[in-house]
């Protein structure tokens, strides 16, 4: 059977501090934007804006998930050795 997830790489394991730190301050920005926007702009930037802070916050919660999935694979890999 074939795995369909591959095991990332250790520079792939999470995100950086710095881009971390980028990527909330860019959700912050885009925040101030969609409450602008909703008092006064077009359905559609108000739903594009919505769309972009959603996939900004997602970033950190699939870091959680493959440090996660990287922790699980390195217990049954220690466990297996020892």
């Amino acid at each position: 059977m074939f795995t369909i997830v591959r095991r990332p790489r250790s520079s792939e394991m999470s995100l950086s501090t710095q881009v971390k730190e980028s990527i909330e301050n860019a959700a912050n920005c885009m925040r101030d934007a969609l409450a602008f926007a909703a008092r006064t702009e077009h359905p559609v930037t108000i739903t594009t804006i919505s769309d972009i802070l959603c996939r900004l916050e997602s970033l950190e919660q699939v870091d959680d998930l493959m440090q996660q999935f990287a922790k699980r694979d390195d217990e049954k890999t220690n466990h297996y050795r020892g």
